[in-house]
């Protein structure tokens, strides 16, 4: 279904989701509903309907008096979304290996991967997060698994998230885990493929948490008002 077929809150929420991931709308800052209703040209009850949905997904929370924020990531946030990834990535990858291995098409997995070794060599942040986030969902969806699509949909959301808030980790590192990884997919080698998006997902684990301690340690304090 393209984004022309989506109904106006689905539309609405795709638009939100994505500029509070790449942080457009930063952690804690709140949902202006009618600045945002006059920016997009629409009312405010599609906006409305959209927001539960960000809400479920852990994007934003309701507060008293606030209305809706937008959601920080913690420390255990990380902890929980990285124990959720390595069952479930390792998984996909699975799936979408033995997939391969029956005889399904991995082109938009091979272009997927091209796309990241571009984005790599032109040193565009922005780029190289979103490209790989869209490599990890190309694995997911060759995983042909509709259901586990369908629950991997908020943990997605995170990863993306978390992707646009280490552009400081070793991208070279990570293409050339992402090659390999997409190598043996493609060419069907299941444990193979099983053991290297683990290894994958515990490096990134490993790397992300120090990440979040050091910015939480260097953070400012926050004081009330």
């Amino acid at each position: 279904m393209g984004l022309a077929d989506r109904s106006l809150a689905t539309k609405i929420y795709l638009e939100l989701r994505e500029r509070i991931i790449q942080g457009a709308i930063k952690p804690g800052e709140r949902i202006r509903e009618r600045e945002l209703a006059e920016e997009l040209d629409v009312s405010r009850i599609p906006l409305r309907e959209a927001l539960p949905r960000l809400e479920a997904e852990g994007f934003i929370r309701t507060l008293p008096r606030r209305g809706a924020v937008v959601t920080e990531l913690s420390l255990r946030d990380v902890e929980e979304l990285f124990e959720v990834r390595t069952s479930l990535e390792v998984l996909a990858t699975r799936l979408a290996t033995e997939a391969c291995a029956s005889g399904a098409d991995g082109s938009e997995l091979t272009e997927a991967l091209h796309a990241a070794e571009a984005a790599l060599a032109s040193g565009d942040d922005a780029e190289i997060a979103s490209v790989n986030s869209t490599l990890h969902e190309k694995i997911l969806r060759l995983s042909g698994n509709s259901l586990l699509q369908l629950l991997m949909v908020p943990v997605n959301g995170r990863v993306r998230r978390l992707f646009f808030l280490e552009a400081e980790r070793d991208q070279q590192v990570l293409c050339a885990e992402h090659r390999d990884l997409c190598r043996a997919i493609l060419d069907g080698h299941v444990e193979l493929a099983g053991s290297l998006a683990f290894a994958h997902v515990e490096h990134s684990k490993v790397e992300s948490l120090a990440l979040m301690r050091t910015r939480l340690a260097t953070a400012p304090a926050v004081t009330g008002s």
